[in-house]
């Protein structure tokens, strides 16, 4: 007996199963769906395909963007890497140059010009005199506009009122800068 209930619940079951299927096949079948509600899907589907491409159209360019400004900046960084590699050579260079002039005790063209300079039996002092009263007019011009530039007055300004050229106050701010005293290093104190 209990073959017989195990054997009818099968088939309940499978009947079941079948009856179960057909219906809702049938009930979701595409021609038991409005032709309406067909055609809303359709425009549904439609709008999303469309908007999805161009979305990755939008994406596409903007990926394109990026990298042509990861290149741009790969290209800048490789300069600022080659202009820091050429200050630091430069850096070093002018440390080497200033060890050197600690170590040889260069004397300028004026110092050994005294030293060594022994004047010719016909010198006129009057001539000596006035050379001496150019290198003071020059050593005062420098002076002059290495204050006016400190001041604040651009080059060509200064130019004017010292009454000579642009190209010679720059020179001379060179040369005031070049010669000015170094400023005091600051001394740690220690805790």
């Amino acid at each position: 007996m209990a073959y017989f209930f195990s054997s009818a619940a099968l088939i309940i079951s499978v009947v079941s199963f079948f009856v179960l299927f057909f219906y809702i096949k049938k009930r979701t079948a595409a021609d038991r769906i409005p032709p309406e509600t067909r055609r809303e899907a359709a425009q549904i589907i439609n709008e999303i395909d469309r908007i999805t491409d161009r979305d990755s159209e939008l994406i596409e360019e903007r990926v394109k963007k990026l990298k042509s400004l990861l290149e741009e900046l790969d290209r800048r960084i490789a300069a600022h890497e080659s202009l820091l590699k050429n200050y630091k050579a430069a850096e070093e260079t002018q440390k080497k140059l200033a060890e050197e002039k600690k170590d040889t005790a260069i004397e300028t063209y004026r110092e050994l010009g005294k030293k060594n300079y022994t004047p010719p039996l016909k010198i006129n002092p009057v001539e000596i005199e006035t050379a001496d009263r150019a290198d003071q007019t020059d050593s005062q011009r420098i002076r002059k506009a290495a204050e006016l530039s400190a001041a604040g007055i651009p080059p060509n300004e200064i130019a004017k009122r010292l009454h000579t050229t642009i190209s010679e106050v720059e020179m001379a701010l060179f040369l005031a800068a070049r010669h000015a005293p170094a400023p005091p290093a600051q001394k740690r104190h220690a805790n």
